[in-house]
């Protein structure tokens, strides 16, 4: 990750080595309001990724939804979480729905964006790319041996949100989905690689997550050691 000075030179900020990660949520989820909330949102969000990606691939893809990755110092370090990473026979994509009003731009930082509201008043967000670079980094490592490429992109679901030309081609909206797959297809099979195994890819993604359940126990039984 990096970031740009006024003269929009990129410098080098603190790395992010992401060394765990977490599929799905807490069995005890539906007490939190916020995982609650989270949830219900990405229910609607994965009824209109299956409305595009069902026509296109059919059964051949998988959608993991909600994927959580931490640095070597667990939930006492940082962390990112994405929506889903969908896994098709072309690739995997570590997907966030980037929730904007109004009209987003390139900000004045490389890990930024900003977001014009219709009173003309600017706000700046986090990339959602940026921030999903670690749970690229993490799922990279854990296929590296598949050669399956992986790829993050932000979803904008809101009709009358506009993004500017300046932004990154992997920021598109709901509508632009359909498209971008065809062009990733395409770039797959154009150095002849064979496709990928979604069901394979799946098992691997179930196996190097860590259980929620375990990993809560043992950070509640660490914190009592100290």
């Amino acid at each position: 990750m990096a970031r740009r000075s006024r003269s929009r030179a990129r410098q080098q900020v603190t790395p992010f080595f992401p060394t765990q990660a977490f599929l799905g949520y807490p069995k005890d989820y539906e007490q939190d309001p916020l995982l609650k909330e989270r949830r219900r949102e990405y229910a609607i969000l994965a009824r209109k990724l299956h409305a595009i990606l069902r026509p296109l691939l059919g059964d051949r893809y998988a959608l993991h939804e909600d994927m959580v990755v931490l640095t070597e110092k667990g939930f006492a370090g940082k962390g990112i979480e994405v929506d889903c990473v969908a896994v098709t026979p072309f690739g995997v994509f570590v997907i966030s729905h980037f929730r904007a009003t109004g009209e987003v731009r390139s900000g004045t930082k490389a890990n930024e964006v900003t977001v014009l509201g219709k009173s003309g008043t600017a706000a700046t967000a986090p990339c959602p790319l940026c921030r999903a670079a670690p749970a690229v980094h993490f799922l990279s490592a854990l296929l590296s041996d598949l050669q399956c490429p992986v790829q993050a992109i932000a979803i904008v679901t809101n009709d009358a949100c506009k993004l500017e030309l300046g932004l990154p081609t992997t920021m598109l909206k709901l509508d632009e989905l359909h498209h971008f797959l065809r062009q990733s297809y395409a770039r797959f099979i154009a150095v002849d690689w064979h496709f990928l195994n979604v069901r394979d890819i799946s098992a691997r993604l179930r196996d190097g997550c860590q259980d929620w359940e375990q990993a809560v126990t043992q950070a509640q039984r660490d914190a009592l050691r100290h």
